[in-house]
């Protein structure tokens, strides 16, 4: 599978990394510090603007938890991509979450797409910071394959290679099950996070999903 990870920098407020998927380079910033999430928010927006402002902001979007038992538990991460560039903000580590990322994730000129993401926004609600989001569209429902057909019963693995043409990437139930509240996340749990925000974005976009 041609996808690699590898540490880009790491600071007090925050880590980087590089993602290769097939040749397009990720650019994700791991972190829960409230500057950092309003730097990379206000830096998404600034460059949509400058190069895309000819249709809405697509915002490709994940949410993970770690499963204990019967209990319910919260979002543990909120993992957001706008064109190459990705976010995982780590929520069970934030002391608060800027304003700036409840207004973004509430504008409903926006357009938010994840996959296989029913609980997703209440996962988001149930986190200590009782976050909401617009309309959360699931990419299954609106897709089809190079013959036409829905994919709406589709893993995530077969609408990659479905739509995109990239053959085995696929989201790994021991890591969607694994510690998602750890301080340092490992490199699996980041680079699943970051291709599944990121795959979500730009199916949204190729599928020009703000018109639905």
């Amino acid at each position: 599978m041609a996808l690699t990870i590898r540490s880009v920098a790491s600071y007090n407020t925050h880590k980087e990394y590089s993602v290769d998927f097939f040749g397009n380079d990720l650019f994700v910033t791991v972190t829960p510090t409230t500057s950092v999430i309003r730097r990379w928010i206000n830096a998404a927006v600034f460059y949509h603007r400058r190069w895309h402002r000819h249709r809405p902001l697509v915002v490709g979007v994940g949410v993970q938890w770690t499963p204990f038992g019967y209990y319910d538990p919260p979002a543990d991460t909120l993992q957001l991509c706008v064109g190459k560039r990705c976010i995982i903000i780590q929520l069970s580590h934030c002391g608060h979450v800027p304003q700036i990322l409840r207004r973004f994730l509430a504008d409903p000129q926006t357009t938010f797409v994840g996959v296989w993401n029913y609980q997703d926004a209440r996962k988001l609600w149930q986190s200590g910071h009782g976050l909401g989001i617009a309309e959360l569209l699931d990419i299954r429902h609106y897709v089809v394959n190079s013959e036409g057909r829905s994919m709406r019963t589709f893993s995530f693995e077969h609408i990659v290679e479905g739509c995109l043409g990239f053959r085995g990437v696929r989201l790994d139930p021991g890591i969607s099950m694994s510690d998602w509240s750890v301080d340092d996340l490992s490199h699996a749990q980041i680079l699943q996070a970051s291709v599944d925000a990121y795959v979500c974005c730009k199916l949204g976009v190729l599928g020009r999903l703000w018109e639905v």
